[in-house]
This record gives structure tokens, C-alpha cells and sequence, in this order.
């Protein structure tokens, strides 16, 4: 169970989320739920037992499996690969191709360094700013971007590095979408639109676009630190090569002995003489006017082991630590996906509920008992209609019983308030929201965020009515900015939808290609805590 998601996972289960918008589109929701409600009952509940919580992410890893093998099964999908055995294939081949450009790169950029003509020696500190300075430099830069998320407790999506690979990534889509604009059709416009704000919205999934590249870029610079010292060592072996050491600032070799005992420290008490003694530093000395007539052969050839040892420890070492640092933050994080965001309700739901098929024949009692209530039942239209969960005033003297329940805040604008019946509409709020405090609030739109919502505090999660029939306008699109703005970005905002109103009543269902506008529009906003959910099922 501590290996329970990988990323090929969440990539398969967008994937089947794609797919399950499309059935919406063409069959509508009664499909979806009667399938994921067969798959929980069939395959789902049997495996977990009679069991009395079960996290959100192993009810839905066992959809996913489901659904793979459904998909498998599916006529013409039999040689059709899964997006996310696409994705290990990709992995593998590119961390193969990052490892095998690491080791080119680095050979070559080797190999030219040490070419020895016979008459002018390799410079020492040449070879050691680029091969470990640089290095150095970088894996700083690197570990410093680690530990100050750390230190700072931020989340993956709230650090610089996730910050600015995102903006570029969402303006690179931007800017596609300007140049393709006249040349799409407006559903198409829509559909471009709502990508865009998926790929903002998938917040969850930060793990996605910054650890495999965090992962890459270590196994491409342990290629390159592979490749300068094998081609350093395959210099050494194979050819004749000599190595100095000379500076402008007339460096004294005492001195240059020290700072080489100081950087040999990490490996001076395994390998002692991987270092040049002071006699072999004072010898390897060049002066530009005298040549290396006057030098020694000994001296010249000190130095190579001292490089390769610094190679080793300060380029491929920090690499390799770095690159089990990825892992295990991917694993941690991967771990770390709870499930119980609003972008999953909707299948929690559709698995945990009891329903009614179109004959009226109801669920069997036993087949009525999830593993887990994630979310209370839908009561059926033909039963009476429940009260209210509206908190009433408690006597005086008494304290209220639900005061120390979370509460869900339903706005209802102004002009549905008065005939809209809270009953039935708490009723129906009560199933999507378990053991809360349902609160119907009716607000002016022509008032203030500051106004509509004085005090967020003790909500668990925002609700707000519209009607369906009606297209989201740019009024609609600021006023749920707005109150995100006031709630703060984690608080659950939930848009309920309500069809056109009947003789008898207001709430009823919504036509499928009207929800299917409002998601889409509300999914450009790129807010990962917004969802749409229509109060009937259409």
C-alpha cells in the first residue's frame, strides 16, 4: 500500500475523467452512475470487506483498476496503449537518452580540455572551475531551492521554480490560443479555453511537472560526470599527458597546498595520495617565459588522480544525492494525494450512492451499505421531502446541539430566494455534503463580496445557486473571484445547478449540454477548489 499511486496512475485516471466527460456529453449522467455504481458493488466492495473507513484514494485506485480492464476489453481498444504505459515508456527512454547526452556532452567537452600538444601542459585550475566550480555552483543553486521550500514549509505549487515553469507554461498555451483563434470554431475556442484552465486547476498534480524534470536533469548531469571521467582516465591510460598550474595573482604553492588539503579532505583518509604532496605542487608550477623544459615528469603527472577524486565527489556524488533526493520527494508526494478534493466527488459519489433505474426498481438493502458513506444518499423524489438542515436559535439557557458541527453555506441570489424551497433544496445539499450544518443564505448581487459574506470562518464549503438555462456571464466570473478572494484559496466552492424552473418547483433538472457550458466555463477560471454540480442529476 506505501507504493499504491505512481504518476502512469494519475495520468490513466485524467484520461478515464476525459473519457467519462464524453459519455456525459453524448449518454448524460444516469450512465456514469450506473456503471461506477455496478463496478463499487461488483468488483469493488466484495475486495474490501465490510470494513468501516476506507480512504478516497483506495476506493478510487480500485475504479482505476476496473477501468483499465474495462477499457482493455472494449471492442478496438485491444492494441490501443494507456497514456500512462506511454508515459513509463517515455520515461525510461528519456532518462536512457538524458544518461547517454550527459555522457557525450561530458566526454566531449573532456576531450577537448585535455588535448596535449607535447610543448603547453593542461591548466589545473581550467579543468577543475569548469568539471567542479560550475558544478558546484549549480547543485547549490539547486539544494538551495530544496531547503528554503523546506524551511519555509511551502507547498510544491507555491515555490518560485513550480511558479515560473507554470506561467511559462501557460502563456506558451496562451499564446497558441491567440494565433489559433480565427481559425477555430467557438466550441472549439470553449474547449481550448477549458484546457488551459485544467492544466492551472490540476494543482494536485505539481508532481507531474516538476520532480520527473528535477529527476532528469540529475541523471543527465551523473551522465556528464561519467563522461569527464572517462574520458579524463582514457586520456590518462592511452596517451602521454601532463598537468599544471599557474595564475596572474602569483599564488604562492603553500598557499595552493592548503586549498588542495582542504578540498582533498573528503577523501584524503581512503586515497592519501590522490592529492599532490607540496613538493609536486611547487614542481608542477609553470612559468609562461620558461616553458616545462625545467619541470619534472613525476610532478606534471601528479595531479590527474586529484581531479578525477574532485569530479567524483563534487559533481557525481551531489548528483546521485540529489537524484534519490527526487525520488523519494516524488514518492512522498505521490503519497501525499488524499483524493477528497471536489474534482473526485462526483465518482465518490456516483460509487457510494444507492440509485433508482428508470423502471423505479431500487437497490436491494444489502447492496444499499458502502464500505464507507463518503456521501449520504440522495433521497427519492416519490419519498416525503426532509426539513431543512437549517441551524435554528437555541433556547435560552440551552447550548445549540449542531454549534459545534461544520457549516455549508448555500448563497441563493435574491430573485430565486423567495421561491425557492429550502427543504427539499437542503435535502439534496445534505447528499453531497455529509454531516454539516446546511445554511441557505439569499444575497443582492448588486452588493459587495465584503457585504454577501462578512465571515468566512467555520465553513467547511461555499455553495452558490444559479440557474443552468442561464450562460455564465464576465459579472458571473468576478463575483466567484471575488469570493475566492475572501475565503482564501483552499476553502471548496461549489456551484449548484438548477434547470428551468416548472409549474411545481424550481428545482429541476439541468439540460446536459447546459452543465457541459457551465463546466467548461468555470474550468477556464483555473480554480482547482471550484466545481460544478447540478442538484438533480439529469
Amino acid at each position: 500500500m506505501n507504493r499504491l499511486w505512481n504518476i502512469a496512475d494519475l495520468i490513466d485516471l485524467h484520461f478515464f475523467f476525459s473519457l467519462d466527460e464524453e459519455v456525459r456529453r453524448k449518454e448524460g449522467e444516469a450512465a456514469l452512475a450506473k456503471r461506477d455504481r455496478l463496478i463499487y458493488l461488483a468488483k469493488i466492495e466484495p475486495q474490501l470487506g465490510k470494513v468501516d473507513e476506507v480512504p478516497p484514494r483506495l476506493l478510487i485506485r480500485k475504479w482505476l483498476a476496473m477501468r483499465r480492464l474495462q477499457f482493455r476489453r472494449e471492442k478496438g481498444h485491444e492494441d490501443r496503449a494507456l497514456p500512462g504505459s506511454l508515459w513509463r515508456e517515455l520515461s525510461v527512454l528519456g532518462r536512457g537518452l538524458a544518461v547517454l547526452l550527459g555522457v557525450l556532452v561530458g566526454a566531449g567537452a573532456a576531450a577537448s580540455l585535455l588535448l596535449y600538444s607535447g610543448t603547453t601542459p593542461l591548466n589545473v585550475s581550467l579543468f577543475f572551475g569548469l568539471f567542479v566550480v560550475v558544478q558546484l555552483l549549480v547543485v547549490a543553486l539547486q539544494g538551495c531551492f530544496l531547503l528554503s521550500r523546506v524551511l519555509r514549509r511551502l507547498p510544491m505549487e507555491a515555490t518560485s521554480l513550480y511558479l515560473i515553469l507554470g506561467r511559462a507554461m501557460v502563456r506558451g498555451m496562451e499564446g497558441l490560443r491567440r494565433m489559433l483563434h480565427r481559425r477555430l470554431s467557438g466550441r472549439q475556442r470553449l474547449d481550448l479555453a477549458a484546457l488551459i484552465g485544467g492544466v492551472q486547476q490540476r494543482r494536485e498534480l505539481a508532481v507531474l511537472l516538476l520532480w520527473p524534470a528535477f529527476i532528469l536533469v540529475q541523471v543527465g548531469g551523473i551522465g556528464f560526470n561519467l563522461g569527464v571521467l572517462g574520458a579524463t582516465l582514457s586520456k590518462v591510460v592511452f596517451s602521454d599527458t601532463a598537468f599544471a598550474w599557474q595564475s596572474t595573482l602569483q599564488l604562492s604553492p603553500e598557499l595552493v597546498a592548503e586549498l588542495v588539503r582542504w578540498i582533498a579532505l573528503p577523501w584524503s583518509w581512503l586515497v592519501p595520495q590522490a592529492s599532490p604532496t607540496l613538493a609536486q605542487i611547487q614542481g608542477s608550477q609553470m612559468v609562461l617565459k620558461e616553458g616545462i623544459a625545467h619541470l619534472a615528469t613525476a610532478d606534471l603527472v601528479a595531479w590527474w588522480p586529484f581531479l578525477c577524486c574532485s569530479v567524483a565527489v563534487y559533481g557525481l556524488l551531489p548528483r546521485c544525492l540529489l537524484l534519490l533526493v527526487g525520488w523519494i520527494r516524488q514518492r512522498q508526494s505521490l503519497e501525499g494525494l488524499h483524493f477528497a478534493s471536489l474534482a473526485f466527488r462526483p465518482l465518490l459519489q456516483r460509487m457510494t450512492s444507492p440509485r433508482i433505474d428508470t423502471n423505479g426498481v431500487v437497490e436491494p438493502v444489502a447492496a444499499r451499505k458502502p464500505a464507507q458513506p463518503v456521501f449520504a444518499p440522495v433521497a427519492p423524489e416519490s419519498e416525503p421531502k426532509s426539513r431543512p438542515m437549517v441551524e435554528e436559535p437555541a433556547p435560552a439557557g440551552e447550548k445549540s446541539t449542531s454549534a459545534a458541527q461544520e457549516r455549508a453555506l448555500v448563497l441563493i441570489p435574491e430573485e430565486l430566494y423567495e421561491d425557492c424551497p429550502l427543504a427539499d433544496l437542503s435535502a439534496r445539499i445534505a447528499a453531497m455534503i455529509p454531516r454539516v450544518t446546511i445554511e441557505p443564505l439569499g444575497y443582492d448581487q448588486t452588493d459587495s463580496i465584503e457585504k454577501v459574506l462578512p465571515s468566512p470562518q467555520g465553513l467547511r464549503e461555499l455553495l452558490v445557486l444559479f440557474e443552468a438555462w442561464q450562460p455564465p456571464l464576465k459579472e458571473t466570473e468576478t463575483f466567484l473571484r471575488g469570493l475566492r478572494t475572501v475565503v482564501g484559496r483552499e476553502m471548496p466552492i461549489t456551484i449548484v445547478l438548477v434547470g428551468k424552473p416548472a409549474a411545481r418547483t424550481m428545482l429541476t433538472p439541468v439540460d446536459p449540454d447546459q452543465l457541459k457550458i457551465w463546466r467548461m466555463k468555470m474550468q477556464a477560471l483555473g480554480d482547482g477548489n471550484l466545481a460544478v454540480q447540478p442538484l438533480i442529476t439529469p
